[in-house]
């Protein structure tokens, strides 16, 4: 068994681009309070600009459609959205309380990988980490941007780090572990 071939040059890349412009769009500075309020914020935003998808959408909520399970450990997993049934794999993790979410984040998109071409990963930072998203955007987290970098050089992983708050004057609006410069690898 190994990881899903995902070429930088198909109709599931183009909607991995789309996807990059729609997050960069997104309002994401909610006061929703949970995980399932930002997956519903999301799946909205797709679902209002589905157009620019060449891919279909499918996600937990939609009674038409079923989102593809991974099956490892004796345990299923299964993505918040996708896109296509073997395309892009969307997990969204709300980092409040603790930040615990990452680690899970980063563990399941590896596993999404076997079925999917591409995952994107949404973490979604409350306001009470404020100061952990802030050492992230003065580049204080070299690390966690050096692992971002190489899953989305290697594995076709895309992270984002995006505040469910307003960011202060010369802060950045999210964070991109990604290698997409103006909609183009940057190989």
């Amino acid at each position: 068994m190994g990881f899903q071939v995902g070429p930088r040059r198909s109709n599931v890349w183009d909607d991995v681009q789309a996807i990059d412009k729609i997050i960069n769009d997104t309002n994401f500075a909610r006061t929703l309070k949970n995980e399932r309020g930002f997956e519903n914020l999301f799946m909205s935003t797709l679902d209002a600009r589905k157009k620019e998808l060449k891919g279909k959408i499918h996600s937990q909520l939609d009674k038409d459609t079923s989102v593809r399970s991974v099956t490892m450990f004796g345990k299923r997993h299964r993505p918040d959205l996708t896109i296509n049934e073997d395309g892009i794999a969307i997990e969204i993790k709300f980092l409040s309380n603790r930040l615990d979410g990452l680690k899970q984040a980063i563990g399941q998109s590896i596993i999404y990988r076997v079925r999917y071409r591409f995952v994107v990963n949404l973490l979604v930072i409350d306001e009470q980490n404020k100061e952990v998203y802030a050492k992230a955007s003065n580049d204080e987290e070299k690390d966690l941007e050096d692992i971002c970098l190489e899953l989305s050089k290697d594995m076709n992983i895309f992270t984002y780090l995006i505040p469910a708050f307003s960011v202060a004057r010369g802060m950045k609006k999210f964070l991109a572990g990604t290698i997409l410069i103006k909609g183009k690898p940057n190989e």
